[in-house]
């Protein structure tokens, strides 16, 4: 079963943009999936995956929408399921700023594992490029002899 975040009408609320929302995992397992950039999703930005919400009306397991802070072109219906709101909040500002601190964290990560594995592949990197060279001189010696 579920344990939904209590929300209220008039709070604002960060949750899943419903193709991103934990379906086959638990919110737990959903979350920590952000540890990597965009959290399998690293071409998407934190709006398409991450919409803010003012609760109007809430149900025990919906909640409908007023006003949201999406993507222009996001597909939004006014009655939310409760599974996909990841915390709540007093303002639009206070959860869009939760949303761009929660995102940054996988990306952060991502960038330092990947400027690491850029600095300990460089040596080895240089040193197959030169070994494909001379590979690529003994294949083909005629384009790369030198004229008299």
């Amino acid at each position: 079963m579920s344990v939904f975040i209590d929300i209220k009408p008039g709070q604002w609320v960060l949750a899943f943009a419903e193709p991103y929302g934990p379906y086959m995992r638990s919110m737990k397992e959903q979350l920590e999936m952000f540890r990597n950039r965009g959290g399998g999703w690293d071409s998407h930005s934190a709006a398409e995956i991450f919409h803010v919400y003012q609760v109007t009306v809430v149900n025990p397991k919906t909640y409908f929408v007023g006003e949201s802070v999406t993507l222009p072109n996001a597909y939004v219906k006014e009655r939310q399921p409760r599974t996909h709101v990841i915390a709540t909040g007093a303002s639009k500002e206070e959860m869009t700023n939760l949303r761009d601190r929660f995102f940054a964290i996988g990306e952060e990560a991502s960038d330092k594992i990947e400027a690491e594995m850029y600095r300990r592949i460089e040596k080895f990197s240089a040193r197959e490029s030169a070994k494909a060279e001379v590979k690529i001189h003994r294949l083909l010696p005629h384009h790369f002899r030198s004229e008299p």
